[in-house]
């Protein structure tokens, strides 16, 4: 065999154990996450903690959708006290302790604010146990037919204890790992939808 045509094999071998080694998503999740991802108008209630090596603790967490517009609400701890983020695809009007601005990028100012940059856009996705649809899923892993890990920009995000919240199955607990020994725990406590 000449060498071209080994090195051609061997490649088209490897291609082959990395498709065999990424799990096919189940029809009933792939109907799930896209009934998900159809919901255009929901809130949930919870709490975020964050561990990393030179800082932790946890704020409340509030999160409000209607259609491409969002209303994030951070409280607690980690020095942000009160930070209300408005969103849309063109940017986020924050309003901290009386103080309002506006900013395009809303990862880089809860950066600013936090010190540690949390995936606001992928989050309404986040949350829900679901991938962002913008964005290519690395790899992922199921359990009994439901999504319990997946990768995506960097972040391995596991969704768990998930729930009926009307016809939809949710994560009750999500926990989102961005390298540098760094993690964001996601504990939903009440989340709503309308009805169908």
């Amino acid at each position: 065999m000449r060498p071209g045509r080994g090195l051609a094999a061997l490649a088209l071998i490897a291609l082959l154990s990395a498709c065999a080694q990424q799990p096919r998503a189940p029809v009933e999740w792939r109907q799930q996450a896209e009934a998900i991802g159809r919901q255009q108008q929901w809130e949930l209630e919870g709490k975020i903690g964050l561990r990393a090596p030179d800082k932790a603790g946890s704020a409340f967490l509030g999160w409000k959708q209607d259609g491409g517009h969002y209303r994030l609400l951070l409280s607690g701890a980690l020095g942000l006290g009160r930070l209300a983020l408005d969103g849309d695809a063109k940017g986020v009007s924050w309003v901290r302790d009386g103080r309002r601005g506006r900013h395009e990028d809303p990862e880089a100012l809860v950066g600013e604010i936090w010190g540690w940059r949390v995936p606001i856009q992928a989050l309404q996705y986040r949350v829900r146990g679901i991938p962002d649809p913008a964005l290519p899923v690395e790899s992922q892993g199921f359990e009994q037919g439901v999504l319990t890990r997946f990768r995506q920009s960097g972040w391995t995000i596991e969704p768990s204890a998930h729930r009926s919240v009307g016809d939809l199955l949710l994560p009750h607990r999500v926990r989102l790992e961005g390298g540098a020994g760094a993690s964001l725990t996601i504990a939903v406590g009440r989340g709503t939808l309308p009805p169908p």
